[in-house]
């Protein structure tokens, strides 16, 4: 089952559970829009996710769950207790650090323009051929795109 057909379930369901009507749903975002969500037709954006969700008494992370659920068809405790293993993975592994490293004074950072240079490729690179591979065997061992390594290679 696709996403989406998923969601558009949650959502009615959440829906159903409340007792609301389209109608009565347009508090959070106009009436034909809940409809093509309901019919798997719209893809909506994490902030008017937010928005119906906290207008069905839910938060987001409820709704996505329920969501995730219906999709694999499993209960949402679940689905639950998997997402809180990899979040407690996510912080011991460093990656809650590296998230919060992308804020300044409680703005993000910009970043210049373009794709995010990736210092361990790089590093990679070089010590493999340093280990005497050639380029190929690099970008297959890697599971780099060629031109990718050769931008390293001399670097």
């Amino acid at each position: 089952m696709q996403l989406k057909e998923a969601l558009a379930a949650a959502l009615r369901g959440a829906r159903a559970h409340q007792g609301l009507s389209y109608d009565e749903l347009a508090g959070a975002t106009h009436r034909t829009y809940v409809g093509m969500l309901e019919q798997a037709r719209a893809n909506p954006t994490l902030e008017k996710l937010d928005e119906i969700a906290e207008y069905l008494g839910l938060d987001l992370l409820t709704m996505v769950t329920l969501a995730l659920a219906a999709q694999g068809n499993e209960p949402p405790s679940n689905v639950l207790q998997r997402t809180a293993l990899r979040v407690r993975e996510f912080e011991a592994t460093g990656g809650w650090q590296l998230v919060e490293e992308q804020f300044s004074g409680g703005k993000l950072i910009k970043r210049s323009q373009g794709k995010p240079k990736q210092p361990l490729n790089a590093e990679s690179v070089r010590a493999l051929k340093a280990q005497g591979l050639d380029k190929k065997t690099i970008a297959e061992r890697l599971g780099l795109a060629r031109s990718t390594v050769q931008k390293y290679w001399n670097t």
